[in-house]
């Protein structure tokens, strides 16, 4: 489902992801999709929405799911090429991580995190 914003240029959509549903916002800068929210968790630069993707979600208190990731990528030999956190809403954030490659396990990460996927855009 999508419904526009009153400036027109955002829109707000609703997505079921493992099942799991999700409210957010983005907007097209240029010609890449950008997330701007996320579950009332806010981006403050816009997140693009391109190429290989994980998004997670963890406390934001703890340091250990990013520090864990990049063990990951070092093991899979993938770079991380861009990285954007969320403010922090419930004592949680969001992340969003620009992959070079999709990782094939998260099973070291999922312990870290309350809920983790990847996507290819």
């Amino acid at each position: 489902d999508v419904a526009p914003e009153p400036d027109s240029s955002t829109g707000l959509v609703q997505v079921s992801l493992q099942g799991t549903p999700h409210q957010v916002t983005g907007t097209v800068q240029g010609s890449t999709p950008v997330l701007q929210q996320i579950n009332g968790a806010t981006f403050k630069q816009p997140a693009p929405l391109s190429g290989p993707l994980l998004l997670y979600r963890a406390k934001a208190s703890s340091p250990s799911a990013l520090a864990t990731l990049t063990g990951l990528l070092s093991k899979a030999g993938a770079q991380l090429l861009s990285y954007h956190s969320s403010s922090t809403v419930a004592g949680e954030q969001w992340s969003i991580v620009g992959l070079s490659a999709p990782l094939s396990n998260l099973s070291e990460l999922k312990p870290c995190v309350t809920e983790v996927f990847q996507l290819h855009l």
